[in-house]
């Protein structure tokens, strides 16, 4: 059965369409997060297979149209792809789980084997949409002979539609309500102009598909706060990630981001300083500075840092402010909820750490960069000869910088590279192998540092502890060390590449 559209339908159509593949793409990165993250690979074969559909979508679409220029095909096509959008939720949950055990556990062959699974789960309806824009410019052209200008009205109509979807999605939809729900709001758009365009059609039950992302959504929607990690005390995606909060069964706190490669804060219940968290060590930095009066955490997450340091280390020296910058604002509210910061504990600014260094005229004794995207990669931006300089200015003469990096091995490329960059700024460069399985903190100083300060920890301070698993002296980074590494700057810092090799040597072991 042949039905026509009027123009406007068609233009109003187009809009949709457009903004639904923009929106479907920054939703599937952000649906993918929870299982794979959203590193640059991540992120490189969601576009490239995204793009590939929409090749194949266009050149098909364009000879089907010239076979059959039926209205109610294009209908059907736009049906399907609402359809199968709206199916995501539920078919992805499924699958993307039983391909992913982890950043450090999951084998390279199942990595791979993944991004067929989001070959498999995004690129049918990316596809069927592309169809979409050749099938509505033969449609029209059939009553114009102006070819040129309705191609040219129906693109600038759909990309404005995607201007729609992406800030739409990236600012409104995701960050409010949720990647899910982002996907049953635009696959109900499609089902719904869908339907709307084949109304006039014999068969009546599509009107049925209408009430498909509802039922989908009450579905996929259950109350569960359990999972194998423990028990979610909250979750939210953010402007920047999927964030979750999670008790164990010991009843100690975590906040994870996207697939829970790291651990970005801890609270723990008893005793946070005798278990293996590199958050402690930190608290010994601000002892080799003499008598420090400011201490600034970059990436301060949900506060364990800053509330360890006010905890432990403030008693010894009374007058020290704490000042924490935390790129994420939903992230910030954190602290005080669920981490144990208490207001007097710390300042939290919310703020990107290199905008900060670069804009704030004050002068810290310690500057701590504990700064990750995607749970394991240290941004680039914030690993570069160019930051570390920002970072030298404002320390003061006898400040300390000292930043995590998590390596798999002492010689690992990766960490090999951040101490020659440090070392390119700061001449005393220096190595602790913190606690953690995969935990490095490097040290830098315009002076020369000692472990004398530390004397004055007594047996009886919580800190012991922590002084005690300490080596006897800093190990001095060496030229041997600092070898196979790469000076990192703004113009080439391939750290996450670097992330990655070093993981899949590792569990390819």
């Amino acid at each position: 059965m042949q039905i026509k559209h009027s123009v406007t339908f068609l233009y109003v159509y187009v809009f949709i369409t457009g903004a639904s593949v923009m929106a479907l793409e920054i939703a599937a990165s952000r649906f993918l997060a929870p299982y794979y993250g959203t590193s640059m690979v991540v992120w490189a074969n969601i576009i490239g297979l995204i793009l590939l559909s929409l090749s194949l979508g266009y050149w098909i679409g364009g000879k089907w149209a010239d076979k059959r220029p039926s209205g109610s095909l294009l209908m059907i096509l736009s049906l399907a792809a609402g359809v199968l959008t709206s199916l995501l939720p539920l078919w992805g949950g499924f699958l993307f789980p039983l391909l992913s055990a982890g950043i450090m556990n999951t084998p390279i062959w199942i990595i791979i084997c993944s991004f067929f699974a989001v070959l498999i789960v995004f690129a049918p309806p990316i596809f069927l949409l592309a169809m979409v824009s050749p099938f509505a410019i033969r449609l029209i052209a059939r009553e114009t002979e102006h070819v040129g200008k309705i191609a040219g009205n129906l693109y600038a109509c759909s990309t404005l539609g995607s201007l729609v979807g992406t800030f739409g999605t990236a600012f409104v939809t995701i960050p409010f309500l949720g990647s899910k729900e982002t996907i049953f709001i635009w696959s109900s758009f499609l089902i719904i102009i869908s339907v709307w365009g084949l109304r006039n059609h014999r068969i009546k039950w599509i009107y049925a598909l209408v009430f498909l992302p509802l039922i989908i959504y009450l579905i996929t929607n259950n109350s569960d706060t359990s999972n194998r990690e423990g028990k979610l005390l909250w979750a939210k995606d953010s402007l920047y990630q999927y964030i979750r909060v999670i008790q164990n069964k010991k009843g100690d706190t975590s906040l994870v981001y996207n697939e829970g490669g790291g651990i970005q804060s801890i609270h723990r219940v008893s005793h946070p300083l005798t278990y293996d968290d590199y958050y402690s060590d930190y608290t010994l930095v601000p002892f080799l500075t003499g008598s420090p009066k400011q201490i600034l955490v970059l990436g301060s997450a949900g506060g364990s840092v800053a509330h360890l340091l006010a905890t432990y280390v403030k008693p010894h020296f009374p007058d020290l402010q704490i000042t924490g910058v935390e790129l994420d604002p939903e992230v910030a509210k954190l602290g005080p909820r669920f981490f144990g910061l208490e207001p007097e504990d710390a300042t939290i600014i919310t703020q990107d750490a290199r905008v900060f260094i670069n804009h704030t005229n004050e002068r810290y004794d310690v500057i701590i960069v504990d700064c990750y995207s995607q749970q394991i990669y240290v941004p680039f931006h914030l690993s570069t000869t160019e930051f570390f300089q920002s970072v030298r200015k404002r320390l003061t003469p006898n400040g300390v910088i000292a930043m995590n990096v998590n390596a798999t091995t002492s010689e690992s490329r990766l960490l090999a590279s951040f101490a020659k960059t440090v070392h390119q700024v700061f001449p005393y460069t220096y190595l602790v192998r913190a606690q953690g399985q995969y935990n490095y903190m490097l040290l830098g100083a315009m002076n020369p540092l000692t472990l004398d300060q530390l004397n004055g920890i007594n047996a009886n301070d919580a800190l012991e502890v922590v002084r005690k698993k300490w080596p006897e002296t800093l190990n001095v980074v060496s030229n041997m060390q600092m070898a196979k590494g790469t000076i990192l700057t703004d113009n080439k810092a391939p750290t996450e590449m670097m992330t990655d090799s070093m993981i899949f040597g590792e569990v390819n072991k």
